[in-house]
């Protein structure tokens, strides 16, 4: 990792916002987590299929909701991924853009996609100003690229959350904070705060939306 790049990342991705977005990540998981387990539908083999996806669902609409409410000193916004049908939560902060990403641990790199490989060659554009087109890039040239990974194991506990700044060939950290050692660090504990009903049942309604809403065509896709 470079010094510089270290320090600009924490910058923009300060300590202080830790507490907040833990609790938010947190808030995501268990609000995916209470569909799976009050939904006949998604009893037995099929919840666990797509529990990950409620789960990366879940936790978009709580970072970028405590980003809208100003828990979160970022700008966020959700807005339509590059490729695909889906969409994603970009976060703003000083120079750098960040995407939220699901990995297996810490300092594992989240599954490599075509869009995640356009955005890693944004920060080999931005370190070495080779201005070079990149048409389906979500970050402009001249930003760095992070991505905030997350990871639960069963029981909705928060297994880690990181701020990663990935080298462009995929295969190193420029830069990499671990927020749970952070607070561990600073000894400050977030307490684990279960959803309201009123938000579960919020939710609930955005996912039937979303799954009634979307035309089948571009599901197969």
């Amino acid at each position: 990792m470079v010094d510089h790049l270290q320090e600009r990342l924490d910058a923009a991705f300060p300590a202080a916002a830790d507490a907040p977005l833990v609790r938010a990540v947190q808030q995501g998981i268990l609000l995916a987590d209470s569909v799976v387990e009050n939904e006949a539908w998604l009893k037995g083999p099929l919840g666990r299929d797509v529990r990950g996806y409620l789960r990366r669902a879940g936790v978009l609409s709580q970072v970028h909701a405590a980003c809208v409410s100003g828990d979160l000193p970022f700008e966020g916004m959700m807005e339509a991924m590059p490729r695909g049908p889906f969409h994603w939560v970009e976060l703003k902060s000083q120079e750098f853009v960040a995407h939220i990403c699901k990995t297996d641990a810490a300092g594992a790199f989240p599954e490599d996609t075509p869009t995640r490989q356009d955005e890693r060659l944004t920060n080999e554009y931005s370190l070495f100003e080779n201005v070079v087109p990149m048409k389906e890039s979500a970050a402009a040239v001249g930003q760095l690229l992070a991505w905030l990974t997350f990871g639960a194991p069963e029981g909705g506990r928060l297994g880690h959350l990181c701020w990663a700044m990935p080298a462009p060939d995929g295969k190193s950290w420029l830069a990499h904070s671990n927020v749970l050692y952070r607070l561990t660090a600073a000894q400050v504990h977030v307490q684990r705060e279960e959803p309201t009903e009123r938000a579960k049942l919020k939710f609930r309604d955005q996912i039937a939306e979303a799954v009634t809403t979307t035309d089948p065509a571009v599901q197969r896709e």
